[in-house]
């Protein structure tokens, strides 16, 4: 018998996690994705346990570990430059130790994944349409240069094309009821790097809720990563200009929101007009019922997303790629569909918490001066402690933090061969 053949939407981090595993099973993989290739741009972000394992499994942890950002540590500024303190790598430091941009993450997974005969990616296409038999995936798939539209049957369909899914859309519809904003808008850009941009990564609060974040691409790259986040649950003209996709509008709105605050805000304004990875979002969750209808199942942002409140995103994505590939090994047909869920959907919902109750946000992106005030105050005074732990061994009286996986993955020697 051929091996089943798996339509993946999506060449994320959970598309190309599950491609390269499903691979590894014998099965047919298609990865299909709308934009031309592997993306470069995103956040950074730091890979941890459990994630880490999966990615040693995979052996690419030596090429992750070259693209590190060399990111040595977060620094908070106020709005005439003047530093609060330096939280260092590791521990309690928004930096951690394995520090990376989200499109070299992207890369290296696919390039893992497209070394596989059993994988094939198709750049600038989308699904068109999807519709299921008994026994097959029915879909239409639209070549976005020549407009183009092919059809294919496939045994199964993946959807992990993020937060706004064209495939979850297509199978379950597209209510507002599976969205839970949290309160916040974010806009991610990359601008011309400067001296002092490198190596830590920096960020000011102003009064209102609002944040600029600098950091670090590399120690050799010509750019810098901006985060504008604005804690806010009604903008209208923001909310409106993300809904239409309308990128000069979303960026006049962040301009009316932070020129002339001070620090590097009228720098970061005037190359955010010209830069070209813009992108912005109001940042909400993701919570459905079920992560799968039929032959379709969806992973990743596409069916969870936690935002990046809650630092589990592309943590959750890894997982969520390993463990729906795994038991796909075990279960070649739908039913791994509902045993996937059934092992990852308490892990997923925990990880969807945002930290401290859900104040988190709130308390680092104050609303008045006043409440700035006491934030630096208390970073400066988190600063003396570690450094004092650090310098009189004092921390060694304390619990340590172990690398334990808070969630058991199961890993077992990878088989190749189908059982016949």
């Amino acid at each position: 018998m051929p091996s089943e053949r798996i339509l993946i939407c999506g060449a994320g981090v959970a598309g190309s996690v599950l491609a390269f595993w499903l691979a590894k099973y014998d099965f047919q993989v298609v990865v299909i994705e709308r934009s031309k290739a592997a993306q470069k741009a995103g956040q950074g972000l730091e890979i941890e346990e459990p994630a880490l394992t999966v990615v040693k499994s995979m052996g690419i942890l030596d090429k992750l570990e070259e693209k590190k950002t060399g990111e040595l540590g977060f620094e908070l500024v106020d709005t005439q430059g003047r530093s609060y303190g330096v939280l260092e790598a590791g521990g309690v430091s928004v930096t951690g130790q394995l520090e990376l941009m989200r499109g070299d993450l992207t890369e290296v997974l696919y390039q893992a994944a497209d070394e596989s005969a059993n994988v094939s990616y198709r750049f600038e296409t989308t699904l068109h349409s999807l519709r299921q038999t008994q026994d097959k995936a029915i879909v239409e798939l639209e070549n976005r240069n020549d407009r183009s539209i092919t059809t294919e049957e496939f045994d199964m369909v993946v959807g992990a094309d993020g937060a706004r899914s064209r495939t979850r859309q297509l199978v379950m519809g597209s209510g507002d009821e599976i969205f839970k904003p949290v309160g916040a808008y974010v806009a991610y850009f990359s601008i011309p790097k400067e001296s002092q941009d490198w190596p830590y990564s920096q960020a000011c609060q102003f009064p209102g809720r609002r944040i600029l974040w600098t950091r670090p691409v590399g120690k050799d790259s010509d750019t810098t990563s901006v985060y504008l986040i604005h804690l806010n649950n009604n903008v209208p003209e923001l909310r409106q200009a993300n809904a239409a996709g309308d990128r000069p509008k979303q960026k006049e709105e962040f301009a009316k929101l932070y020129s002339g605050l001070g620090w590097q805000t009228s720098r970061v304004m005037k190359q955010m007009m010209k830069a070209e990875n813009f992108y912005s979002d109001e940042l909400m969750q993701v919570k459905l019922p079920s992560w799968s209808q039929n032959r379709v199942v969806l992973v990743g942002d596409s069916a969870w997303a936690p935002t990046p409140f809650t630092g589990q995103g592309n943590q959750l994505a890894i997982i969520g790629g390993w463990v729906l590939a795994q038991e796909l090994s075990r279960n070649r047909s739908t039913i791994a569909f509902e045993k996937y869920e059934k092992r990852l959907r308490m892990y997923v919902e925990s990880s969807q918490d945002i930290p401290l109750g859900g104040y988190m946000p709130s308390l680092a992106c104050p609303q008045t001066s006043w409440g700035i005030w006491v934030f630096r105050t208390a970073f400066r005074l988190i600063v003396w402690m570690v450094w004092v732990f650090s310098k009189t061994g004092l921390a060694r009286l304390f619990p340590q933090k172990h690398d334990e996986a808070e969630f058991d993955l199961q890993i077992e020697e990878v088989e190749t061969k189908k059982k016949r």
